[in-house]
């Protein structure tokens, strides 16, 4: 794989499946456009045709299953009710992978939003036929294309000691290219498309895009805001998929902004262009936009919103429109009240993490909007800020929750007590500790703090005090500890060494006590 991407090889072998022998037709038509392919044909009915060119092997059969990308596909052949094998004995390739994927099937194989490279599933359409047999003809070859990705896995809450966490990346994948792999995720960057709603979804940054242009995104919005010069407008941010369907807008109040794909334009961006003067950002994905990549927008869009609202600023400042909806979006920011509006300077090392980044975004919003009387702020379910909240009744303070923190928000000591701690600004809502958690104490509260020193105060969630050994008088163990251990063990006491009063030992007591006994 190269190391700025990854090279697809396709060498000609197809493999087209159908629901009848009609699917013979098209074969025909390929072979025709592109005599050099080599088609290997799956449908009821086309073994018994005698007059197909050379260059198709008609083999009948339904494949079962089917998956991979261009170059390398895989596919399984049902020979009977209870079997399969391998169909890439037809492949004609020696690796017995099939480079493309015609289907015309009713039910496609594949059923994912976005489609891997080198695989066509016209549906019936006539119109998308000609189109995929006329690209399938184009396919052979070596192809590069950008990685897209950056995966830096010290950074993931995916899982932590075999509990399962975040799963935000997996849940937005348009083209399932995202898997778990324990307690990290893995990204196969030939499904990968670059869509980047992945990068966008992520809470910390483990996931971010690489954007194939020269010039970056934040470079972008800076030339723009620079070349303002103070005089603020609406920032309207669209794909190319768009840019043939917007209106005419006045280039003296908005500022076009033409961003592929526009997930990559993260919520990082949207609050720089509101501290750099803009009065309102509209983002407007296209109408093709797949469906988890827009509703995971629309999803941003409402965390952002809420806490604007809660910071005293105006929600309606931050939009998404569709190319019909967009002059009413402008409308709706132009009405806002921008008397407050001032441009704020923002600690922008290029170091700092996703997180830490957002942070200090909302805390320059918090300078310039900040009301009398902060207050947290509900946000909708699935967003990366709010509290633990710990029932002390149950919590027996064993501390498994602070060993499957992957950011560090949750944290404990025993010494000189039992105490289980927590800072707010580092609360990504990954569930771990609540999954995590043998005495189910834990439940998740999603808000956002605007005082940022309380968000960034560590707080006491749970404390305990140590019980003495009953034989030595060591402080050696949590009270509640002890108590739920005596209560899960007391019908096993016959079989303990020293009964249930072993319990109540220090380790190093109930270890003399053992060997004397």
């Amino acid at each position: 794989m190269p190391h700025d991407g990854v090279l697809y090889r396709s060498r000609g072998s197809v493999l087209l499946i159908g629901d009848s022998p009609a699917a013979a037709d098209a074969a025909r038509e390929l072979i025709k456009r592109a005599p050099k392919l080599r088609i290997a044909l799956f449908a009821p009915g086309v073994a018994a045709l005698e007059d197909l060119p050379a260059g198709i092997t008609a083999v009948g059969g339904r494949i079962a299953s089917l998956s991979g990308h261009l170059g390398q596909f895989s596919a399984s052949v049902r020979v009977a009710a209870d079997k399969v094998d391998d169909a890439g004995i037809f492949s004609g390739n020696e690796d017995r992978r099939f480079d493309l994927v015609l289907d015309l099937c009713r039910e496609p194989l594949l059923r994912q939003n976005v489609l891997p490279y080198g695989y066509y599933a016209p549906g019936g359409d006539a119109a998308a036929l000609v189109v995929a047999l006329d690209s399938l003809s184009q396919l052979v070859g070596d192809f590069h294309k950008p990685k897209y990705f950056d995966y830096r896995s010290q950074l993931c809450a995916h899982g932590a000691m075999g509990v399962a966490g975040c799963t935000r990346c997996l849940d937005v994948c348009d083209t399932t290219a995202i898997r778990s792999a324990g307690e990290k995720i893995e990204v196969d960057p030939y499904l990968c498309q670059g869509c980047a709603s992945c990068t966008l979804a992520c809470p910390t940054g483990a996931l971010s895009f690489q954007q194939p242009a020269t010039k970056t995104l934040r470079g972008k919005l800076n030339e723009l805001l620079t070349a303002r010069g103070g005089d603020a407008g609406i920032l309207v941010v669209h794909d190319a998929a768009s840019r043939h369907l917007l209106p005419t807008m006045d280039p003296s109040a908005v500022l076009l902004l033409e961003v592929d794909p526009l997930p990559a334009f993260s919520e990082v961006l949207w609050l720089k262009a509101l501290l750099g003067g803009i009065k309102g950002v509209v983002l407007v994905p296209a109408p093709t936009t797949p469906p988890q990549s827009s509703e995971l927008m629309q999803q941003k869009v409402a965390e952002l919103r809420a806490i604007l609202a809660c910071y005293g600023g105006d929600a309606a400042r931050l939009q998404i429109a569709t190319p019909v909806t967009v002059d009413h979006s402008i409308e709706k920011i132009k009405s806002t009240s921008v008397s407050s509006m001032r441009t704020a300077p923002v600690n922008d090392s290029p170091l700092d993490e996703k997180r830490m980044q957002l942070l200090n975004l909302l805390d320059a919003l918090g300078q310039l909007w900040q009301t009398d009387s902060p207050r947290p702020c509900p946000v909708p379910p699935g967003s990366p800020f709010g509290t633990v909240v710990v029932n002390e009744t149950k919590c027996t303070i064993c501390h498994a929750c602070t060993h499957l923190c992957p950011t560090g928000a949750l944290s404990g000591q025993l010494d000189p007590a039992p105490v289980l701690s927590f800072k707010e600004s580092l609360c990504i809502q990954c569930d771990l500790c609540r999954a995590g958690c043998p005495e189910k104490a834990i439940t998740l509260q999603p808000r956002f703090l605007t005082d940022a020193l309380r968000r960034e105060a560590l707080r006491e969630l749970a404390s305990d005090q140590l019980v003495p050994c009953s034989r030595c008088g060591t402080p050696y163990i949590g009270r509640r500890k002890l108590e739920v251990s005596v209560a899960l063990m007391r019908e096993h006491a016959q079989d303990m060494p020293g009964g249930i009063d072993s319990l109540r030992m220090c380790p190093s007591c109930r270890q003399h006590e053992t060997l004397i006994g």
